[in-house]
């Protein structure tokens, strides 16, 4: 089923390898059974899409892409309640009956690893194109989130990011105390928002001026810039015995280790920005063996989080459209890219849209 007419061909952003993506005229993709595609009304740049250019991680040609949210204009076979309908997509989900799922590790499900959205080609997420296919797992999984005609576009395409915000919040202890986040770009500006929110006591580490006072607007009580003595600073700020828990939204090595001494006895280091594995990370193992001090991770997103994330994205207590400084043409990927790879002035969250005028450009 098909609400009003699809085009034969669309605009599409393409990485055939290098450090640049072209803009292409492809294929819109056919759906099948089970299937939906959706007219993408914006998508965001998120640093693990750029990370795959950068290092070459996923095999070319590839339409990358996966913080989307647009308007589902055909639906195949047993999925025509969708059609019509505002969403947010997710690229993966996880299968709910493997024993990694059992235990709630669902960003480690088998089935969670595969790619379940695309543009064409090999799927790889998709959203940087004016149309995009949801494969059925995603579907019936509950990756097709619907959303409310009032939530703007540069809101609706936080759903997933947000998502693996608040999957990072649960990994914390039940006592709310005192919390250092490392890194206020966009997802550490969320995660500072979030903590404030949720009632933490919240310190940030942050270089850049401009993220420095975003971060005391959205609930930091003191902004730290990496290059003091994270150690003896943190310490000051968390009296008596130093911060309850860290989050790493940066995978710097030396504010790391400041805050992980920093750190009380049997508090909780989270690390949220190592997406790739290879990433070394060197640390006083005596901080967690003497002072038995956790380290955990938390990656990606929870399926079980859908609810809490739709919720929260429609709080208005939140600044979220804020943290969607820019938005760029389909055309101007590489402008978009550039910008998202190198931060200036008051740049966050950088996305992509086929039609400026839908999300106010």
């Amino acid at each position: 089923m098909k609400a009003g007419s699809i085009p034969a061909e669309m605009t599409a952003c393409v990485w055939r390898g290098g450090s640049t993506v072209e803009v292409e005229t492809v294929p819109v993709p056919e759906i099948g059974d089970g299937e939906l595609l959706v007219e993408v009304e914006a998508c965001g740049l998120c640093p693990t899409d750029i990370k795959k250019i950068d290092l070459g991680l996923v095999e070319p040609p590839v339409i990358l892409g996966h913080e989307m949210a647009g308007v589902v204009v055909a639906a195949g076979q047993g999925v025509a309640a969708f059609l019509g309908k505002r969403v947010a997509v997710y690229h993966h989900i996880p299968c709910l009956q493997c024993r990694l799922c059992e235990l709630g590790r669902y960003s480690q499900c088998p089935g969670y690893k595969k790619t379940g959205t695309t543009a064409g080609f090999a799927p790889a997420g998709g959203g940087w194109a004016e149309y995009v296919k949801v494969l059925p797992w995603i579907v019936s999984g509950g990756g097709v989130v619907e959303i409310p005609e009032r939530l703007p576009a540069k809101a609706a395409i936080l759903m997933e990011p947000l998502n693996t915000c608040l999957k990072c919040t649960k990994a914390l202890p039940h006592s709310k105390g005192t919390v250092v986040i490392l890194g206020q770009g966009p997802v550490g500006l969320m995660l500072t928002a979030l903590m404030h929110r949720a009632g933490w006591e919240g310190f940030a580490v942050e270089p850049l001026p401009e993220r420095q006072q975003r971060s005391v607007r959205y609930g930091a009580k003191a902004v730290l810039h990496p290059g003091e003595d994270l150690h003896k600073k943190l310490k000051e700020l968390a009296l008596p015995v130093g911060p309850d828990a860290v989050i790493a939204a940066t995978d710097s090595e030396e504010a790391i280790n400041g805050s992980l001494h920093a750190l009380r006895p049997g508090g909780t280091l989270v690390l949220f920005a190592h997406t790739r594995e290879g990433q070394q990370l060197q640390i006083d193992a005596g901080q967690i063996g003497v002072a038995e001090k956790q380290i955990i991770g938390s990656y990606s997103s929870s399926v079980k989080l859908n609810g809490l994330t739709k919720e929260t994205l429609v709080d208005q207590h939140f600044p979220w459209q804020e943290f969607v400084s820019h938005v760029f043409p389909l055309n101007e990927i590489n402008q978009a890219l550039a910008l998202a790879r190198h931060p200036e002035g008051d740049s966050l969250k950088v996305a992509v849209t086929p039609d400026p005028e839908a999300v106010g450009l």
